[in-house]
């Protein structure tokens, strides 16, 4: 073993070390949100209702299969994050090797700092969700990737069936985790094609052709089988909805939350420092990281696996900018692939300032602080008091057989996923039993509901309720007060209208 591979080794090690301990600061500080209940949910199920829950939503059921698969309680959300939390260290401590290996051990230094310290990271690796996983496999595609991309301009065909092998593996495994992963393979993997530079070296493109064969059949298969009919199925209505509108405002909001990821002024705030300084601080550390990602980026032409990364970064980023035209991703979990390599480009920018003047120091040691600062803020940030107002509501429904069940709501921004918070959890020991019947109040429901004799619940406002009696002309069993809502009661049994 030589010395780099060594130091290599041993930074990967500091670095998982170092991630690991940051991330589980909060693992346990928050109530579980939305989309984690659903994780709660999913492996929860037997092995078949798992997969079936996460398909027929658009989703990989990998990331779910693998929790259920270590035995992790469906209703154990901190075993949950904390696995995540693994995944995603581990993922930083591969990339920082490989930028040990292929460019130098200041940028690996630089690197395994920023990334364990940096907030939208240490925000998703604490989460119950597949980021960190992807964030795994990334890397170990990234490594493969950087390795072949070290052989421009030589002939390296016998030293190249690793990267290959780490290449194809770590792309094929991020694309059947969630579909970032497709979009950052296919970033990288086209990219070649088209800089001159990979294009004139035909023993390259050829090594880098068979590298791509099994990623970009898992990719397209991932895609039309999972994420595509997903997709096709909600192109007019979750996908039609611009969370972000596409942007000078849009872009400029997405940078700050994947650069902070904490609202500035709380942070200031909680530190004992006036919030008005929060605008220029954003402006000083985006300049700098920008500064550094450029100098990062000249250094590709003396470090070819330097280019893997920024495939990626400007890849992904844009084809998720033309994606963005129609639909709302421009939100910032959606881009942790690119912020993982803009954070490599940028320590390798930071080892190259500091070889040239110590005076670099003056900008890399600020910048180190501010991220450790809000990278500790992030990890320990208190969890938000829970509204469990919809709880007696939920209790009600519990009452009545989970299989006859039909909830109908009215359509308000948060009752859905009040109900859904409330619900959910009541079935984490049913494996057996589907979602809940939730959706929004429409006629034909109710009808085809008391067709099939099911139990009908539906909560809401007391001026729409006058209505759905008017509508149904039917008129329940009872109806429970909750201030201003109402939660009506189709069906047969007693110890519900007691209640």
């Amino acid at each position: 073993m030589t010395a780099t591979t060594r130091f290599a080794l041993l930074l990967a090690l500091a670095t998982f070390a170092l991630a690991l301990t940051i991330r589980l600061l909060g693992v346990d500080l928050r109530e579980p949100w939305l989309d984690e209940i659903y994780s709660q949910f999913a492996i929860s199920r037997d092995w078949f209702g798992l997969a079936k829950d996460r398909i027929t939503r658009g989703h990989s059921p990998l990331y779910f299969a693998l929790m259920k698969a270590l035995g992790i309680d469906g209703a154990n959300i901190v075993a949950m994050r904390t696995a995540s939390a693994i995944f995603d260290s581990a993922g930083a401590a591969i990339l920082a090797a490989a930028l040990a290996l292929h460019v130098n051990r200041p940028a690996a230094l630089f690197f395994g700092f920023f990334y364990a310290w940096s907030p939208l990271a240490v925000h998703w690796a604490q989460n119950a969700r597949p980021y960190g996983l992807l964030i795994f496999f990334l890397a170990i595609g990234l490594t493969g990737a950087m390795g072949l991309l070290a052989t421009l301009g030589r002939d390296s065909a016998d030293a190249t069936q690793r990267p290959r092998r780490l290449f194809a593996f770590g792309f094929s495994m991020a694309s059947l985790t969630i579909t970032a992963g497709i979009f950052a393979f296919l970033s990288t993997a086209l990219l070649p094609f088209l800089l001159p530079r990979t294009r004139r070296d035909k023993a390259f493109l050829q090594r880098w052709k068979q590298a791509l064969k099994v990623p970009g059949i898992v990719a397209v298969l991932a895609y039309f089988i999972v994420s595509g009919p997903h997709i096709a199925r909600n192109v007019d209505g979750y996908w039609a909805e611009k969370y972000n509108t596409l942007g000078l405002e849009g872009l400029g909001n997405l940078w700050v939350s994947a650069v902070i990821d904490v609202d500035p002024a709380v942070a200031l705030t909680r530190l004992s420092i006036a919030p008005e300084l929060a605008p220029p601080l954003i402006w000083t550390i985006s300049i700098l990281l920008v500064s550094f990602v450029a100098i990062g980026l000249t250094a590709c032409r003396t470090r070819p696996g330097l280019l893997a990364l920024a495939f990626l970064m400007i890849g992904y980023t844009f084809l998720m900018i033309c994606v963005s035209a129609w639909t709302s991703v421009l939100v910032p979990r959606y881009f942790l692939p690119p912020w993982i390599a803009l954070l490599a480009l940028a320590a390798t920018g930071m080892a190259a300032a500091r070889s040239r003047t110590r005076w670099s120091w003056l900008a890399i040691a600020p910048l180190m602080l501010v991220f450790a600062t809000l990278g500790f803020l992030k990890a320990t940030q208190p969890g938000v008091p829970q509204d469990r107002a919809l709880a007696p509501v939920a209790e009600i429904i519990a009452l009545a057989p989970p299989e006859t069940v039909r909830i109908l709501y009215e359509r308000t921004d948060g009752t859905r996923n009040k109900l859904i918070k409330e619900l959910f959890p009541l079935r984490f020991g049913r494996a057996e039993l589907d979602r809940p019947a939730l959706s929004s109040w429409r006629l034909d429901r109710f009808t085809g509901a008391r067709a099939e004799g099911q139990d009908i619940f539906a909560f809401v406002s007391e001026e729409k309720l006058a209505g759905i009696l008017a509508e149904t002309g039917e008129t329940p069993a009872c109806i429970h007060g909750f201030g201003d809502w109402h939660l009506a009661y189709w069906g047969r049994l007693d110890t519900i209208c007691t209640r």
